[in-house]
């Protein structure tokens, strides 16, 4: 992945709902053409960070069992400009979730402002057939620097336990 639009989770409920944070840094490449003089986050970008936060919630509420694809995007809304130096509080919430789909209401907000939001549907895989052991091992890791400090709720208390010796 090219891109990574999520700096940490603050909180997850499993099944349930994601809050994440992405601080817009003036030093990312995309800037440089995206407006030269005006920079501006493109509105893929956007939804990319939402696919990312929806992505988190899904494969570890799944124990990381499930690869979470995204397959459709509804009724995306920019309602304002991000630029280099906003902090996107990125929420994605579970909105149904029955056999290998899941439908999510992603809502990005810098500030008190909402600037953008969308539903998005993800197909839930099994991540065996995307992650060969190394690679399995490399997302985990991708998401236990995204989830340090995090607010867990809805992991069994297994994982719980384990989390806490990790620190």
């Amino acid at each position: 992945m090219r891109y990574l639009l999520i700096d940490r989770i603050q909180r997850l409920e499993c099944n349930k709902e994601i809050v994440a944070i992405k601080n817009v840094a003036l030093s990312e490449d995309i800037y440089a053409d995206h407006f030269f003089g005006s920079p501006v986050m493109p509105g893929a970008l956007l939804i990319e960070s939402l696919a990312q936060a929806g992505t988190a919630l899904l494969e570890v509420s799944a124990n990381y069992t499930k690869k979470a694809l995204l397959v459709m995007i509804e009724k995306a809304k920019f309602r304002c400009l991000v630029r280099p130096g906003d902090q996107l509080i990125v929420t994605a919430t579970v909105r149904s979730l029955e056999g290998d789909h899941a439908r999510i209401e992603g809502r990005i907000h810098v500030s008190d402002r909402l600037v953008t939001d969308a539903g998005l549907t993800f197909v839930l895989k099994n991540a065996e057939e995307f992650y060969s052991p190394r690679i399995k091992f490399l997302v985990e890791t991708l998401y236990d620097v995204w989830l340090k400090d995090a607010q867990l709720l809805g992991l069994d208390q297994t994982r719980e336990r384990e989390k806490g010796l990790d620190a």
